[in-house]
Order: structure tokens, then sequence, then C-alpha cells
């Protein structure tokens, strides 16, 4: 009996906590030191989802840029309109593709304009090559 693909509401990670984009940079970075994030989702002022900032972001668009990390805001710093992911897609090769070309190898998972979780190359990867006995559709091609 072949098990249905997965989706990516299936395999993603819960929500990882988020900064507003009218925080600043050090509360920003301060908050991702404490979840131990390298990126962290950016809500607006409806806690909608704007985008993620990365610690690249941080040091590139702020601190090299000679911005004061303390009084500058995150808007003016992170990369807005970064590929998303709906929920109900289906888990196939393509998903994996497009997360191992995002910056930071992990997707946030979009519905309705809300963040609802993250979906990570580790998370599609036992499924999708096949390392679990209870994944029988992993190896077929996905139609």
């Amino acid at each position: 009996m072949k098990k249905t693909p997965s989706t990516v509401r299936d395999l993603m990670a819960p929500r990882p906590s988020s900064i507003d984009h009218h925080d600043t940079i050090v509360a920003a970075a301060r908050r991702m030191r404490a979840s131990g994030l390298v990126s962290i989702p950016v809500t607006g002022d409806s806690g909608e989802f704007l985008g993620m900032l990365s610690d690249r972001d941080i040091v590139e668009q702020c601190i090299a840029a000679g911005l004061d990390p303390a009084t500058t805001s995150v808007v003016s710093v992170f990369q807005p309109g970064r590929s998303t992911i709906p929920p109900d897609r289906v888990v196939d090769a393509g998903v994996m593709l497009q997360i191992a070309q995002y910056p930071t190898a992990e997707l946030p998972v979009v519905e309705d304009g809300r963040l609802i979780g993250m979906l990570s190359i580790a998370d599609v990867a036992i499924p999708l090559l096949g390392g679990s006995d209870e994944d029988e559709y992993a190896g077929e091609e996905a139609g």
C-alpha cells in the first residue's frame, strides 16, 4: 500500500519566535541569540509575515553600513519578499531544491499572510530520500 505524499504542513517545524518590524536591530539580535537562530521572522503591525531578518542582514546592512544597531529599526535592514512556501504543497524534490536555494536553507511556511512554521532541508530529507520504512513512496517520482 502506497503512502500519501507528505505536505509541507506534515513536516514543518512550528512557528519560531518573531520580531516586530519597528523593533531595533539590538532587540532582534538578542532574541536571535537567546533562541539560537541565524534568522528571525519579521512581522508587521497586524502580525502579518513580512520577511526574514538574518544575521548576515545585520552585519551587512547595519554594522558594515555604519548604522547604530541600538537605534536602527528592523524594517530598514531586513530583506522583504523572500521566498515562502504554502502549507498544503506536496513535498517533492522541487521543494528540497527551493529550500537549498534559500540563504538559510529554511523556508517560511505562510498561510493567509501569517507565518505558521518553517521548513528546512532536515525536515524533508528523510521522507524524500527514503530513510524511513514508513515512507514507502520515497524514491518514486512525484506526479
